[in-house]
């Protein structure tokens, strides 16, 4: 008996609802002088999504995460705000890929588990499994909750097909760049975005 695909999945009957999962990209100039298109372009030439860990990005336990968000396209612009998108200390600047579901899935790509640190010791997460945990949970500070990003994620690096639906950059002008760079040498990048889509277009100019 064959498994039900992807598309059986009710992703046209709920505006919040997508088949795509996507990871934006920041700049790394503290470390290695990188800006996120720097950043974005090594992602492409090495086909790779990189692992984050704990000290760089609030990965439980000592296995890196490669992580992605379960966010429609219209939805970005509630995520690339000016607190979010910060020059000196961005979570996310607009820069990243898409990929669908359906590879991330087949790749072990799943969505992450949002629990509290009582949650995690009553429910005796394995140490190795750690990396899947997200902290949820409400103090007398206020709350601790990524809800929003509804996060997906596998262990360690996670690589990418040949071909994906889609790269994003800032503005126009750096969609010229990307394509051109991608048409004078495609042997250079082992990951070929179908397209490359500026975020003032799919943010309806909000971005400059």
């Amino acid at each position: 008996m064959s498994l039900p695909d992807f598309d059986d999945l009710p992703f046209n009957s709920r505006p919040d609802l997508t088949p795509y999962l996507l990871h934006l990209t920041k700049n790394t100039k503290m470390e290695d002088d990188y800006s996120a298109y720097d950043n974005l372009v090594n992602i492409l030439k090495t086909g790779e999504v990189w692992g984050s860990s704990r000290k760089r990005g609030m990965i439980k336990g000592n296995h890196k995460a490669a992580c992605f968000m379960d966010i429609p396209f219209a939805s970005l612009k509630y995520v690339l705000t000016p607190e979010n998108s910060s020059a000196r200390s961005p979570r996310y600047e607009p820069y990243g890929i898409a990929i669908t579901k359906q590879h991330a899935y087949k790749k072990g790509c799943r969505p992450v588990l949002y629990l509290s640190n009582l949650e995690v010791t009553a429910l005796k997460i394995p140490k190795s499994e750690l990396w899947r945990v997200v902290r949820f949970e409400v103090s007398e500070s206020g709350w601790i909750s990524w809800l929003h990003e509804r996060e997906w994620r596998c262990e360690g690096n996670f690589k990418l097909p040949k071909s994906i639906q889609a790269a994003f950059v800032r503005n126009t002008k750096e969609a010229k760049r990307l394509m051109k760079e991608l048409a004078d040498d495609p042997d250079q990048f082992k990951c070929i975005p179908k397209s490359v889509i500026p975020f003032t277009v799919m943010c309806q100019g909000l971005l400059t």
